[in-house]
């Protein structure tokens, strides 16, 4: 079987079992897979040996393996190297007589010395090959396995992991007591939740997958827990205005401004305007081809000195919210950058939520929606822009802990929720797409869709960020790109103009990366 792609469906541990059982029942054994696991993991650890030695030279390698197919991985991978020259010391977790299956088998082949676990077989070893336990893992290690995984930790020595670093959760990516800390990890067919959300993708070093002979058709099987954000999702539906000239649909040409979607973001008062202005041109270089904010009366004159593409339309007691919003037909609309957490501020947002079109909830107006406890929520679900699936919520995970303290509790305390499965539940409950920013952000749907952005980029943990993010949002969607994947590719494009800035950058930094993101898009 030839794999003609890795898959963006991100595998449960159980769903990846599925995997495997369908691939055995369709014809091929599952020695067979774990033969071509274990020589993936035996070119993972000569490639790392190289990376750390800079010479391709044969080493002396130690393999830890534990009593089910992980350590049978190992033992197969023991056995090629040594086929290739290296030197192997092989320990195991359990007695010989104790392994079964294809596990029993690959101990079998290894045909040399098996050692009972211990610190001392990795003393003249160059790598050490962690096979102790898989993304199956659900109880805490501890015990002397713990201490033998914190010995590991302290030796300094480089360390590939097997589908996991040993004491990662496969499917939450919690550490259960003590974890392999991973200078790369293989794994296999498709990525699981523990490669992807925090802590455990720390633990996990460069991550590399490997495809060992299982059809991407039995997905549509096994089933998946979500996807991998990439721009193959949602690159074809950004608005034509971002693609290069050349590629432009020739009767979108004649766009005008009008075409390219109105957006209002809503502006806090005389000293709390930076977010909504940053929200504001983050909108206007997505591509939306107008911009307007509205401050507060008396803040005009300040918010109106510090733009010049963005309009600004006050509100006061002569041009009230409702009234700016029925002047004009405004394609998305954004509240909560520095808007203000007063009773004014709580009527806007009600007045947004029966609107007709894009909404947009970040900041302060995710905490005054918090404010008002299931009753909020219940807003939030009836709303107009909920039922026509336009409704975006954008919580950190501080304003996420405000509007759903029981699966932030669930998060925190480790009760067997991962931020996939409670970002899912909390667009459920609200009705909404929901961003639940982070390193590892999860953007989720009300119908149980979930897309992950891992990889942070520390760079963005800076005061302004995530009203940036908000403006993109609500830019893209207001363009007419469908909500769910105007989330997906404004959390991507958030991400890589920080990749692009790095150190040092500022959040008015990041609007202006747009044009060159969006060429990098159609190269």
């Amino acid at each position: 079987m030839t794999m003609l792609r890795d898959p963006l469906e991100i595998l449960l541990p159980t769903q990846m079992a599925e995997a495997d059982r369908l691939t055995i029942e369709g014809g091929i054994p599952g020695y067979d897979l774990m033969e071509k696991a274990g020589e993936a993991v035996a070119v993972a650890a000569q490639d790392l040996l190289e990376e750390q030695t800079g010479s391709s030279a044969a080493g002396m390698v130690c393999i830890l393996c534990g009593p089910g197919n992980n350590g049978g991985d190992g033992f197969v991978a023991a056995r090629l190297l040594e086929e290739e020259g290296w030197s192997a010391l092989v320990g195991c977790s359990t007695e010989i007589e104790h392994l079964s299956g294809d596990a029993r088998l690959a101990a079998d082949d290894w045909a040399d010395e098996i050692y009972p676990l211990s610190s001392k077989l990795w003393q003249d070893a160059d790598l050490v090959i962690d096979a102790l336990f898989g993304a199956g893992l659900d109880r805490p290690v501890t015990g002397d396995l713990a201490d033998l995984i914190d010995e590991l930790n302290e030796s300094g020595l480089p360390v590939l992991s097997v589908d996991l670093p040993s004491g990662v959760e496969g499917g939450s990516g919690l550490v259960r007591g003590v974890a392999v800390r991973a200078h790369k990890t293989v794994s296999f067919f498709a990525h699981k939740p523990g490669h992807l959300l925090y802590p455990g993708a720390a633990y996990c070093g460069d991550m590399h997958l490997a495809q060992i002979g299982i059809e991407v058709d039995v997905l549509e099987e096994c089933g998946s827990t979500g996807l991998i954000n990439d721009p193959s999702l949602w690159r074809a539906d950004l608005p034509e205005c971002c693609k290069p000239l050349g590629q432009i649909d020739p009767f979108r040409l004649a766009d005008h401004k009008f075409h390219r979607g109105h957006c209002l973001v809503v502006s806090g008062g005389t000293t709390s305007s930076g977010a909504a202005r940053l929200a504001a041109r983050a909108c206007l270089r997505s591509g939306a081809g107008l911009v307007t904010l509205a401050p507060p009366h008396d803040a005009a004159a300040v918010v109106a000195a510090q733009v010049t593409s963005v309009m600004v339309e006050p509100i006061s007691e002569f041009m009230p919210f409702e009234a700016i919003l029925s002047a004009r037909n405004y394609d998305a609309l954004l509240l909560g950058p520095g808007m203000g957490l007063d009773e004014e501020h709580s009527r806007l947002v009600s007045q947004a939520l029966k609107q007709d079109g894009i909404v947009v909830l970040d900041a302060d107006a995710l905490t005054l929606m918090a404010e008002r406890g299931e009753a909020g929520l219940e807003v939030l679900r009836t709303s107009l822009p909920a039922q026509n699936g336009q409704l975006i919520l954008t919580p950190h995970e501080g304003e996420f802990a405000r509007l759903f303290p029981d699966l932030s509790h669930r998060l925190r305390a480790q009760k067997g929720g991962s931020k996939i499965s409670c970002a899912i539940e909390a667009a459920r409950r609200s009705g909404a797409i929901i961003i639940l920013k982070g390193a590892d952000s999860v953007i989720a749907n009300p119908d149980g869709l979930a897309v992950v952005q891992s990889n942070g980029v520390p760079y963005l943990a800076t005061a302004g960020s995530g009203d940036v993010l908000a403006g993109l949002v609500a830019g893209l969607a207001g363009q007419g790109m469908v909500p769910f994947e105007a989330a997906c590719a404004a959390v991507w494009l958030h991400m890589e103009a920080g990749k692009l800035l790095g150190a040092g950058l500022i959040s008015e930094d990041l609007p202006d990366c747009l044009p060159t993101l969006y060429a990098k898009l159609f190269a």
